[in-house]
């Protein structure tokens, strides 16, 4: 059988519950990263988030999307094994990607 994404939500060797807090994990990496780039950049108007508002937020989303990633790889690892890794990076970078094409 080849790769399906159902696998990933319905196959019942998926670990729930680190797919879940690696999930949700991943989700405070990207609304930290809205926050500082949207609201902070184009609803303030301030252009130098970055060293005077809020320093300690870069650090914590980096945290965030590693820890994120570790967690949703070792949940998925036995539904696709070695194949986890290029999935998730495939899927990580699709994400980056859309990212940069909003028109902000």
């Amino acid at each position: 059988s080849g790769i399906n994404a159902e696998y990933g939500v319905y196959d019942g060797r998926v670990n729930r519950g680190l797919l879940k807090i690696g999930s949700s994990l991943v989700g405070v990496n990207l609304l930290v990263g809205v926050y500082l780039v949207v609201y902070l950049s184009y609803i303030r108007n301030k252009p130098d988030w970055t060293n005077h508002t809020h320093p300690a937020l870069i650090p914590v989303a980096t945290l965030c999307a590693c820890v994120g990633l570790v967690l949703c790889t070792v949940a998925l690892w036995p539904v696709w094994g070695f194949l986890t890794l290029p999935i998730l990076f495939t899927l990580f970078m699709g994400l980056v990607m859309l990212a940069t094409l909003l028109p902000v």
